[in-house]
């Protein structure tokens, strides 16, 4: 699965991201190179840290997932930036309420990255859960990439709606690898990956409703129209 969330993200920002910055076409904050490679280093890190396990090197495991604990506060922290550029430059470029209620999405998918993490680490002796809400913390993580896909596939209809069904999938793959392997699903994948689920469909049913882009003006100190 590891390997799986590399491949997506470097084919999600192929286009958009590491093409640009060979051509020297890429223009951005330092915040977004910051956040790359924080998420970049996280991916790396979660194959490096199931390889540990695997080896039987759980003293470097449990170093290195305190280093992890504190990548994903940076991640946290570096992501709201990013949406604070994103949300602004898409604003200006006629974006209007979908660009906006974006960043309350964001704000939403930082939280639950954290969220799933911290469950992660108050369950680290329960080696079966704590894996799993890693996994479901990474799956989230990887939405910009997915979203990134509509580049590649131009044609595809509903893009934001497609992608994102796309990017939850892989919690169907990680539930099927249980029931084929223990003919049972973990209840983390129940709770959790249900509740992940859940709040991603609320974010696609709200990002343009009223109550949304409220809270996103109020939170970015903008003029914009709220539609009815």
């Amino acid at each position: 699965m590891g390997a799986v969330f590399l491949a997506v993200a470097l084919t999600g920002f192929m286009g958009t991201y590491f093409v640009p910055m060979a051509r020297g076409s890429f223009d951005a904050p330092a915040i977004v190179h910051v956040h790359g490679v924080l998420v970049f280093g996280w991916l790396l890190l979660f194959i490096a840290q199931a390889w540990r396990v695997r080896q039987r090197h759980m003293v470097r495991h449990r170093q290195w997932g305190w280093f992890g604990a504190a990548m994903c506060v940076a991640i946290m922290a570096s992501g709201v930036g990013v949406g604070l550029f994103a949300t602004h430059r898409d604003l200006a470029a006629g974006g209007g309420d979908f660009a906006l209620g974006q960043f309350v999405n964001i704000l939403i998918e930082m939280l639950l990255f954290g969220g799933l993490v911290a469950a992660a680490v108050v369950l680290r002796r329960d080696g079966e859960s704590h894996k799993r809400l890693l996994l479901l913390a990474t799956i989230s993580a990887l939405a910009p990439a997915w979203m990134r896909f509509r580049h590649l596939l131009p044609g595809v209809p509903h893009p934001f709606v497609t992608f994102s069904i796309m990017a939850d999938s892989l919690l169907v793959v990680a539930i099927a690898r249980d029931w084929i392997a223990m003919r049972r699903v973990h209840p983390v994948y129940l709770w959790a990956g249900g509740a992940m689920v859940v709040v991603h469909a609320i974010e696609l049913l709200a990002i343009t409703s009223a109550p949304w882009l409220r809270l996103s003006r109020w939170l970015l100190g903008v003029d914009a129209p709220v539609a009815d």
